[in-house]
């Protein structure tokens, strides 16, 4: 991954999806936000470490799937899991010192 952080720059790279990693990751580096998803099935249940490092916001690391909207200059990511009385959820996250947050990320460009 570090051979391309100067190339995203470079170019104007605002926002970053991979997979793999089996939970979530939201992390923020010089104006550019990353996302990792990849807890669809099989889930990690540590917790990930080297937060500093990788600039870490919030993670998860329950089932789920990203919902990206775009309207206008705004992103908004939420990650979702099981449905709740019908309706989709958010799925708790957690800030590098264990704190919970839920509710939908929102990007403004």
């Amino acid at each position: 991954m570090q051979p391309l952080l100067p190339l995203f720059s470079r170019a104007g790279v605002r926002v970053v999806f991979s997979g793999h990693e089996h939970n979530f990751q939201h992390s923020r580096d010089n104006g550019i936000d990353y996302f990792v998803t990849g807890a669809a099935s099989k889930l990690d249940q540590r917790s990930p470490d080297r937060f500093d490092e990788a600039r870490t916001l919030s993670w998860s690391n329950l089932a789920h799937f990203l919902l990206v909207t775009i309207a206008g200059s705004t992103l908004t990511v939420r990650v979702i899991g099981e449905l709740s009385n019908g309706m989709l959820r958010d799925v708790p996250r957690f800030t590098p010192a264990g704190d919970t947050i839920s509710g939908p990320i929102v990007l403004q460009f």
